[in-house]
């Protein structure tokens, strides 16, 4: 097996890879601890191939490799790689769209049949999630604090509408969170899986509220999650299928979102 063509995305954590071999996409990741494994892997398979590269790493990344490299703009990349992945992936035709690239903070581009343009972005993110995780739990193994979430509730930690409007019926869903870590002043202990659960909580819903209003400026009904941040993160994927679907969007989820960067990359002409 040759590989003719490499993307690699450079992230802040992670190096992620993509390549075709007989048309089939192939992606693989390696830690920065693993880089010269990286660097035998390719110059066993692909010691000839056309290399691009992305990602805010990706300077250090390049001056180990044996090949020559382009360096490509992350964003056109990480929108590029999506939207591959959307006619792959999807169930259902989407000719405009939000793409909201969950990484170390966020990134929110409007996504159309011709073109792609970058909206906002915000600090949280998964950086966000980490960081407080850790000085809420003192865990910062990424797997790990997503398991405290799953066996975590934030009714314990938000104040919800309901417990506002309580005996009475609220205007509203009474599980709409009121404020985010609200009822934490009042607890003499807590739980760290419920607090993680409440961080996870915040987090979602910060990021799904820009992608809504974003979704409603340039009206269109579909958001596109992606980004290390949500890919095996089931309790985030939950909360912001949730809370989008709630505001009157469509949720989507790649299963190979987390390698957009790297699969823009790899597409790059």
């Amino acid at each position: 097996m040759t590989v003719k063509r490499i993307g690699i995305d450079a992230g802040g954590s992670l190096i992620k890879l993509a390549y075709f071999e007989e048309e089939k996409l192939h992606v693989k990741t390696y830690s920065y601890h693993d880089l010269s494994s990286l660097i035998k892997w390719l110059s066993i398979i692909a010691p000839e191939a056309r290399i691009c590269i992305t990602g805010g790493k990706s300077g250090r990344v390049q001056e180990k490799l044996t090949l020559p490299a382009k360096v490509i703009d992350e964003f056109e990349a990480t929108v590029e790689g999506a939207a591959f992945l959307l006619k792959q992936e999807a169930k259902q035709s989407v000719d405009r769209c939000i793409v909201v690239n969950v990484g170390t903070g966020t990134s929110l581009h409007l996504l159309t049949e011709n073109s792609s343009e970058r909206i906002i972005g915000t600090g949280v993110g998964g950086g966000t999630f980490l960081g407080l995780a850790y000085l809420l739990s003192g865990e910062d193994d990424f797997r790990e604090v997503v398991s405290l979430a799953e066996k975590g509730s934030r009714s314990e930690m938000d104040l919800q509408v309901k417990d506002i409007y309580a005996p009475l019926e609220p205007p509203i869903p009474g599980h709409f969170t009121a404020s985010n870590f609200g009822k934490a002043s009042g607890l003499s202990s807590a739980k760290k899986e419920d607090a993680i659960a409440a961080l996870t909580g915040m987090i979602a819903q910060t990021i799904m509220l820009l992608a809504v209003q974003a979704a409603g400026i340039h009206q269109v009904k579909d958001i596109v999650y992606i980004g290390g941040t949500v890919a095996g993160n089931k309790p985030i994927q939950l909360m912001l299928s949730d809370a989008t679907t709630a505001f009157g969007c469509q949720p989507l989820f790649l299963e190979k979102g987390e390698y957009s960067g790297a699969i823009g990359a790899l597409l790059f002409q």
